[in-house]
């Protein structure tokens, strides 16, 4: 993939171009480019060209890496980017990736087209051969670092392709087994989590799915987590009971600081923390006095009369005593029976002695 000879096309090449990696390492890649083959096929490109100290053209360009600027240059130069001896062989993934990552970069759709139709073959050659691509690890960390965001997923369909072929060939190449197959889905856990949910998607048909579970259980178990925090469950309880106002003493504070502890398997010293934990709150108890309710028969006078032996007198000026609305009870489960005059609904005429009724 690095060979230069296509620059030969033209011999008014003497512009320098560099490529500049990811990690800050920059890279001659030639002094024979001429910009103006770049005018058509990439305007970007041309346009990145600047002049120098010297007087002569040049141009620094960010890649992900070297091979793949030279790929652009030989579309650029020829209409394809892979070198006319780039037939058969072992199946190779990056390169098409980082061909279409530039194509995207550089405002190159017909490029791009080309780069991830290259990509979908090596998949199916990839299929046919005993053996997985050598660059199969690289190209899932370069896929997962550029197209892993949900905009660039559908847009792209990338990650689902891959994802698609290492669950139909998870067995046959013995991914669960691989140290650094393992070592990449514990770095990379969104790949884990895809696996699972593509899994899931190609509803556990295949002879990997149960491997596939166990190699998240695995690889997801050794992520690390957040501990909880001994006085979580005590500050939570000390907000429910008094709300946001709870005040704490000084004394209460140091006598808290002592209580956390490693827990115990006794079950006594669990019990000891808990009565701790209570008495570390600080609440306040609201008094609310209840009215007592007036006894029905506290006001009745029973009198008898010698005349009428079958009869009991009762008085009733003390049974029905309007209540006012000051003193109506505060709590919601008393409430006033409201008074209901029967000789007045009735229409009988009140007697002289109308605080006495004869009960039977």
């Amino acid at each position: 993939m690095d060979d230069l000879s296509f620059l030969d096309m033209s011999d008014q090449g003497n512009a320098t171009l560099k490529a500049v990696l990811p990690h800050g390492e920059v890279r001659l890649v030639s002094c024979r480019i001429c910009p103006y083959m770049f005018l058509d096929s990439c305007p970007l490109l041309y346009h990145a060209f600047e002049y120098g100290p010297n007087g002569s053209l040049q141009a620094s360009i960010d890649v992900p890496s070297t091979n793949g600027l030279i790929s652009l240059l030989r579309y650029c130069y020829t209409g394809s980017y892979l070198p006319p001896t780039e037939h058969g062989g072992h199946p190779l993934l990056l390169p098409h990736v980082e061909v279409y990552k530039m194509a995207k970069d550089f405002d190159i759709p017909e490029l791009q087209l080309l780069a991830h139709g290259n990509f979908s073959c090596q998949i199916e050659f990839a299929c046919c051969v005993p053996f997985p691509p050598q660059d199969l690890l690289e190209t899932i960390r370069f896929v997962y670092q550029h197209y892993y965001s949900s905009l660039a997923r559908p847009q792209h369909d990338l990650v689902g392709t891959l994802l698609n072929y290492i669950i139909s060939r998870f067995m046959y190449y013995n991914l669960g087994e691989d140290a650094d197959f393992i070592k990449l889905a514990t770095d990379i856990p969104e790949f884990c989590q895809d696996l699972c949910s593509t899994n899931m998607e190609r509803n556990f048909e295949d002879d990997c799915a149960f491997h596939i579970i166990r190699l998240c259980l695995d690889t997801l178990g050794v992520q690390s987590c957040t501990q909880p925090i001994p006085t979580a469950s005590k500050d939570l309880l000390s907000e429910t009971i008094c709300g946001e106002d709870t005040i704490i003493s000084d004394e209460s504070e140091s006598e808290n600081t002592t209580l956390v502890v490693p827990a115990l398997a006794s079950g006594t010293n669990e019990r000891e923390d808990t009565r701790n934990m209570m008495d570390s709150v600080t609440t306040t108890l609201v008094h609310r006095p209840k009215i007592p309710q007036p006894d029905v028969m506290e006001g009745v006078e029973t009198l008898y009369s010698d005349e009428d032996e079958d009869y009991t007198v009762v008085s009733s000026s003390d049974l029905h005593t309007p209540t006012t609305s000051d003193e109506l009870m505060s709590s919601p489960e008393l409430v006033p029976t409201p008074i209901v005059d029967i000789l007045a609904a009735t229409g009988t005429d009140y007697t002289s002695d109308d605080e006495w009724t004869i009960v039977r």
